[in-house]
């Protein structure tokens, strides 16, 4: 038995049971009763707490630990932890090695914060005010044109930005400048988007003598196109890291042109409701950006998140750079992406984010809604700790129609799921089950349509999910044709493209807003685009060197002559008067004949009543 000495301050009761518990092991607490613990705790503890811990946290008996029955305590030598005198004190031995603590009265590690699990009854969800005011002021001048709709997203800051980085690079690589300009880049530009509408095999077949395209080879040669293609660069190589660097950037080279367009896309008054989805820009090239996704129309391309509206416009997006370049929070790769895709999206003020089942999660959707932002999603069962609902096959028994909800009673989750052709499982933390509507199903047991009972979550779901789906279908119907094997290239092109559809998207939603029901097609918006870019502030391309070829000659007169866009009528370039034969009538007045025509407009423009100046001036 091990000498102790005695400890100053106790009766001669407490250091006999102080020993006892020094000195025995676990098979010694048989012999103490229930009733001697009772007396120890209300008597020795709580006193023996005031003198040794003046603020304790009420710990409980069994949290009185001696980790070491064969433990000698030298009682000269006890002192408390603010250092005080030895009386009536304590001292806590130390083990030369580690110098951690063996004996401890009370537990030092903090409790971790009890989760609340969430719990799930059969109810409908309460009512909850989701209204939301969105009152659309930003609205164009009747006299916008669509190139002016387009350099809200693309602007002249950024195609400046590009031309001096063309220059840059091409002065790195080769030692000589390139020396392209604002305007031929703008060209550059319209000749790619001129490849979604026009379209051809080869990109070359526009400059052939058998397929020439004028409208393109008369804007640059096929040598300048194709020097242009190899030097075309948005940022400095010599300030990109190198790949195990822990700040390295897989996007560098576009990075410029990514932040310019996101915030750009900030600036457009955003909508009520919101979705977030996935687009994949085709690309079989190498990358290691390249994603192979089974059940999508182009298996192998590059990834983009979005945050679209429900007309379409896409207000945000990232480009996914693969796993862990990013680091992750508890609520996962999905959800992580959705919260930074409504970080541009105003708080607190009710609108509504959609989601599939790749993004929805029980935490998301608790923490979109402590940023004031409601949300509604399919979801995967697993994602829904404690939530008991009936199964697929139950549901499946019972027929069409058939449905099963339950609602989180902490946070007021909407649960619900829903047997059409296969189960349909939804999330909403504003919408519930009623009021339950009717649709329209085809039996084929009965050879008739049918009417289902649909709850309102899944109605309004359906409504407002396919944001990011839309815009990607209209990009898809023009998309730039002209192929390229450097990632960052196709990437560019995919993002020209989805300005031009915002840019048709936001000009249709400021027609709606002025009455005007006859707009022009995407098809015609995007030519006018193409064409503005090709022509404005652009010199008149003359031929070169005299030929033998005979050259065709044009008919003697055209039956319509069209008039030209407002973005090369008003840009005060190159509108020079000639001489033609014969005298045809004037395109302003309309009433006069003349012999003076724009070489650049390509129409006739009276001298006597000054139409000439008139008809090129707001």
């Amino acid at each position: 038995m091990p000498t102790v000495g005695r400890c100053v301050g106790l009766t001669e009761e407490e250091e006999k049971h102080l020993l006892m518990l020094l000195q025995g092991d676990e098979s010694d607490l048989d012999c103490v009763t229930d009733n001697d613990e009772d007396d120890f705790d209300q008597e020795t503890f709580l006193r023996l707490q005031e003198e040794y811990d003046p603020d304790p946290p009420e710990p409980s008996p069994e949290e009185l630990v001696l980790s070491n029955s064969n433990l000698e305590v030298d009682t000269d030598k006890l002192s408390d932890e603010n250092g005080h005198e030895p009386n009536r004190q304590m001292q806590q031995d130390f083990d030369p090695e580690d110098d951690l603590p063996i004996i401890t009265f009370r537990n030092q590690h903090p409790t971790p914060a009890v989760q609340i699990a969430p719990k799930w009854k059969k109810a409908d969800l309460p009512f909850v005010n989701s209204e939301c005011n969105v009152i659309f002021t930003n609205e164009k001048e009747n006299d916008s044109t669509p190139l002016s709709y387009f350099k809200l997203f693309f602007d002249d800051n950024l195609i400046q930005h590009i031309t001096d980085q063309t220059n840059l690079y091409s002065t790195q690589q080769t030692g000589a400048c390139i020396n392209t300009t604002f305007t031929e880049i703008s060209q550059f530009l319209g000749i790619n988007i001129m490849s979604g509408i026009v379209r051809m095999p080869s990109y070359r077949m526009y400059w052939a003598q058998e397929t020439r395209y004028s409208p393109i080879a008369d804007t640059m040669s096929r040598n300048r196109f194709d020097k242009l293609r190899t030097q075309i660069h948005c940022n400095d190589n010599t300030n990109m890291l190198t790949r195990d660097h822990p700040d390295y950037d897989k996007l560098f080279k576009i990075r410029p042109v990514i932040d310019a367009l996101k915030l750009n896309m900030s600036k457009i008054e955003q909508e009520e409701y919101n979705s977030v989805d996935e687009i994949m820009v085709p690309f079989k090239g190498r990358s290691s950006l390249k994603q192979f996704i089974r059940n999508k129309p182009h298996k192998w391309g590059i990834k983009i998140f979005a945050r679209a509206g429900v007309s379409g416009i896409i207000y945000d997006f990232e480009i996914y750079r693969g796993k862990g370049t990013v680091k992750e929070t508890n609520l996962g790769i999905s959800g992580d992406i959705v919260i930074r895709l409504v970080e541009t999206l105003p708080r607190n003020l009710n609108y509504k984010v959609f989601t599939d089942n790749w993004f929805t999660s029980y935490k998301l959707f608790c923490e979109l809604k402590k940023l004031g932002i409601f949300a509604s999603g399919t979801v995967r069962i697993a994602r829904l700790p404690g939530c008991q609902l009936k199964s697929d096959a139950e549901l499946k028994k019972e027929g069409c129609g058939a449905f099963d909800f339950c609602t989180e009673e902490n946070e007021n989750i909407f649960d619900v799921k829903w047997f059409d052709n296969k189960t349909v499982h939804d999330v909403s933390t504003y919408i519930g089950l009623q009021p339950i509507q009717n649709v329209k199903r085809w039996s084929s047991s009965e050879k008739k349509f049918i009417d289902l009972p649909q709850p309102y979550a899944i109605q309004i779901y359906n409504k407002y999910m396919g944001g990011v789906d839309l815009n990607d279908m209209l990009v898809s119907l023009y998309r730039i044709k002209i192929g390229v094997r450097r990632y960052y290239l196709r990437i560019i092109y995919h993002l020209i493209d989805i300005c031009i559809v915002n840019a048709w998207l936001l000009y249709r939603r400021d027609c709606s807003a002025r009455g005007i029901k006859k707009f022009k097609q995407l098809v015609t918006f995007r030519a006018e685009v193409a064409h503005a870019m090709l022509q404005q502030n652009a010199p008149l391309r003359r031929r070169g060197r005299p030929s033998d070829a005979e050259v065709e000659q044009p008919p003697r007169k055209r039956l319509v002559v069209p008039r030209p866009i407002d973005d090369v009528r008003f840009d005060g370039f190159s509108h020079w008067p000639e001489h033609i034969e014969p005298k045809q009538r004037c395109r302003n007045c309309i009433k006069s004949y003349t012999r003076i025509s724009c070489m650049k407009c390509n129409i006739c423009l009276s001298t006597e009543k000054n139409c000439f100046i008139k008809f090129h001036n707001q």
